[in-house]
């Protein structure tokens, strides 16, 4: 599963990107960017502003994460912050803790983009109305599903650096 993590979160940057830069061409010059309390657009962007905005969170962002969780481990020691952190840091388990939490960001990165892009499809659906109007109730599902996905990432963190795992 570990080997997995990182060609599958570059996989997922790349198809991102492609997604983003091609269907953003199919929406209007202004494009509602931002919606209130059932739906009502209350904020909009130009299409090349939104473009920008959405490849910085769908590919900046998710590789800031990840590099910050598996570079800055290495750098700094102090930085890591797990359970058990003495036990898991000895010499002898040191790194294999460091590919844990590299392939764990990864993971997590991958969970941004997908939920970067998810948004991104439901800004395209909102956009296809007029006047424009969220579907709000995709938008909770998918908001109840990135935070279940968020509470398995860290149940799955915690389980990893139990004592004596």
């Amino acid at each position: 599963m570990t080997q997995l993590a990182r060609p599958l979160f570059i996989l997922l940057l790349i198809i991102s990107t492609i997604l983003i830069s091609v269907t953003t061409d199919h929406l209007p010059a202004q494009i509602a960017s931002h919606f209130g309390a059932g739906g009502a657009p209350n904020g909009w962007m130009s299409r090349n502003t939104y473009l920008l905005f959405m490849l910085a969170f769908a590919v900046v962002l998710p590789i800031a994460v990840v590099l910050g969780m598996t570079v800055l481990p290495r750098r700094k020691v102090n930085a890591i912050n797990i359970p058990h952190r003495e036990f898991w840091l000895e010499p002898a388990r040191r790194e294999a803790t460091l590919r844990f939490l590299a392939a764990h960001a990864c993971w997590l990165g991958s969970l941004v983009v997908v939920f970067i892009a998810a948004i991104h499809l439901l800004l395209i659906e909102a956009n296809a109305t007029q006047p424009p109007r969220l579907p709000t109730a995709m938008f909770y599902t998918l908001l109840v599903v990135f935070v279940v996905a968020l509470g398995v990432w860290m149940a799955m963190l915690r389980l990893r650096f139990r004592r004596g795992a």
